[in-house]
């Protein structure tokens, strides 16, 4: 997709450019509540929040969100990645208790739809996200629990110690297009 290679060369405006052409086309043809119209405003979200405008990232997030919702119904991966984008940006501006919330909600739904939820890599980076906004509430013994079962988690999948770290100040670790972007953009 055009718009994705343009993400990718760090060229915000003229991405966004392409995924809101996209995404008015994608609208016309399939409506508002479907699965492509979801995606391209998710990698809408993405671009936004690369390029600094947190604001209107959350609320094309939380736009893609209830689409996603509509379009998959609750228990969907894709709900799990936009929960999981909208509590970073929660966190990084300083709401906990939001960001807790939407990374509860995240792991809720992941625990629901994961075939093997004992060794489920995206269980275990949700519960390193939630051990890291413990961590900045200063709730030491809550953040070492989730990092622990982070930990036995990833260890059940095979996965290195290295791939989970602590994280008191990088936020957005998480994937920053979707990736089925390049299907539908």
């Amino acid at each position: 997709s055009i718009g994705l290679v343009l993400f990718k060369m760090r060229l915000y405006s003229y991405s966004l450019e392409i995924f809101t052409t996209s995404l008015a086309i994608r609208r016309s043809l399939l409506g508002s509540v479907h699965q492509d119209v979801a995606i391209i405003l998710y990698n809408i979200a993405t671009v936004l929040l690369e390029s600094g405008d947190e604001e209107e990232a959350l609320k094309t997030y939380e736009e893609t969100l209830r689409v996603e919702k509509e379009a998959l119904g609750y228990h969907h991966h894709d709900v799990v990645m936009t929960l999981q984008h909208i509590g970073q940006i929660h966190q990084h501006r300083g709401y906990l208790d939001d960001a807790m919330q939407y990374m509860q909600e995240a792991l809720d739904v992941q625990r629901r739809i994961s075939i093997h939820s004992e060794s489920d890599t995206t269980i275990a980076q949700i519960l390193n996200q939630i051990g890291n906004i413990y961590l900045q509430r200063r709730q030491s013994e809550s953040a070492m629990e989730a990092y622990s079962e982070a930990l036995r988690t990833y260890r059940r999948a095979g996965r290195p110690d290295s791939d989970l770290m602590v994280q008191g100040f990088n936020y957005y670790c998480m994937s920053v297009s979707h990736p089925e972007a390049a299907a539908v953009a």
